[in-house]
């Protein structure tokens, strides 16, 4: 999947150089940061830069090795943008951390019964 970006530099309060930008993106990043791409947000991508000319006009792309949001001033906020992947045992992974349930103790699971017991 590709996606265009721009990065627009301030030069001027009423003057700015834009440049754009190709994005490529494999099935493993699109779910990796699938809560950081929407259109109009502010992002920071690290990555590989290529390009290539096609008619007379040079298009570059760029290989992502990480996208982060930015906040609205334009700064990178870590804890806004979580990073969202799976293993490939098919188990998410929430910045860095495996989401796996673990057993309860036997404390916690008489716990529970307490506490559900009104409903039965």
């Amino acid at each position: 999947m590709f996606f265009d970006i721009v990065q627009n530099e301030y030069i001027d309060d009423n003057l700015y150089n834009s440049s754009f930008y190709k994005i490529r993106l494999y099935n493993n990043l699109i779910k990796r940061y699938q809560s950081v791409l929407f259109k109009g947000k502010n992002i920071y991508v690290s990555g590989y830069l290529n390009s290539y000319k096609k008619d007379s006009k040079v298009i570059y792309y760029i290989y992502p090795l990480e996208i982060k949001e930015l906040d609205n001033n334009y700064t990178l906020d870590e804890s806004s943008s979580p990073t969202i992947s799976y293993d490939p045992d098919g188990v998410m992974v929430w910045n860095g951390k495996r989401c796996e349930s673990t057993m309860c103790t036997p404390e916690e699971q008489k716990e529970m019964e307490a506490l559900l017991s009104e409903y039965q």
